[in-house]
């Protein structure tokens, strides 16, 4: 009974845990967004909300961590030696489905989060070219001397700086 139990917390706190990534997961969608459309503002905001369900999926994971240390007491396992596979061999078919469903769930979202983490990762390292593409462009501008030097060419065009600050 003390078994069942604690894989009821396990599941209850894994389900817990897909719920926030999936709240993460759509957020990344809105972060994507907020890259397109340059709008820095919004996207602190969301940077700050994403730090507080991070700070919840950490409380969770503590959480899921004493529960699993109880299944070790009663399997006579090593936590580290503990798995959602080992777990679903040494329990019976129904907390096996149980689990197998709370895994592929989070698998799922931490993959999509994934992704989206990536695609966000390139659209803010491509911004960022851009903008230092543009400084370069601004910051040094071809002059060109409309005087004539001794032997008739044309003189030397000379780099001109808008800025007087070294970047």
């Amino acid at each position: 009974m003390a078994a069942e139990e604690a894989v009821r917390q396990l599941v209850n706190v894994l389900n817990q845990e897909n719920d926030v990534y999936e709240t993460l997961y759509k957020i990344s969608n809105n972060k994507k967004e907020m890259i397109i459309g340059g709008k820095v503002n919004e996207l602190e905001n969301i940077v700050k909300i994403e730090q507080s369900l991070v700070m919840k999926i950490s409380k969770l994971e503590d959480e899921r961590e004493k529960i699993v240390e109880r299944l070790c007491e009663l399997s006579g396992q090593k936590p580290e030696d503990v798995t959602i596979s080992w777990l679903r061999t040494w329990l019976g078919e129904g907390e096996s489905a149980q689990l197998k469903v709370c895994q592929d769930k989070i698998v799922d979202s931490i993959n999509a989060l994934k992704d989206n983490n990536e695609l966000n990762s390139k659209l803010i390292k491509n911004s960022l070219e851009y903008i230092d593409f543009s400084i370069n462009m601004m910051t040094s501008i071809d002059t060109v001397s409309n005087n004539y030097g001794s032997s008739g060419s044309s003189g030397d065009s000379k780099k001109r700086n808008l800025f007087d600050v070294k970047l």
